[in-house]
């Protein structure tokens, strides 16, 4: 009778080893793949590019003369310039990855959230392209009568 005691407690320990040790395993590859994504460089420079794009463009607003793309009106104004967003529109693909300083396909779509028009910057992501990482920001953009309205820029760079 006390031999059944003891392998009843030895099967319930086992047990709840075996399932401990499978969700210490599961955490620790869930976790270690988290990491890899956060230190690969597309997404680092997703995050980069991101930002960048929410600067004043250097040192003109034209973009003949334009070195580095930037869609705010200054640093201190965050609002948009929809004056930029218009001459990048028909700037090519190596144009933007020239101003972003990035190696990487880009692709950028503006929504106009009050009438939903897209304009896309950059081309469309192709559907050969292996790693594609996104990012939504808002912003309020100023047009050329000095209205505004409220954008999704939506982000896309891929390899």
């Amino acid at each position: 009778m006390r031999g059944q005691y003891f392998s009843f407690d030895a099967i319930i320990a086992s047990v709840i080893f075996i399932l401990a040790l499978v969700a210490l395993i599961s955490y620790w590859y869930s976790v270690r793949s988290f990491l890899d994504f956060q230190n690969d460089q597309l997404s680092k420079d997703a995050v980069r590019v991101s930002n960048l794009l929410f600067t004043p463009a250097a040192p003109s607003s034209d973009c003949a003369t334009m070195t580095r793309l930037g869609y705010t009106l200054g640093w201190d104004d965050r609002r948009v310039d929809e004056a930029v967003i218009t001459c990048s529109r028909a700037q090519s693909q190596d144009w933007l990855r020239e101003k972003l300083g990035t190696p990487f396909g880009v692709s950028l779509n503006v929504t106009n959230l009050a009438n939903n028009s897209v304009t896309t910057i950059g081309g469309n992501v192709p559907s050969t392209a292996a790693n594609v990482f996104k990012i939504r920001r808002l912003a309020t953009v100023v047009n050329s009568t000095n209205g505004t309205y409220l954008a999704a820029f939506d982000l896309s760079i891929y390899r």
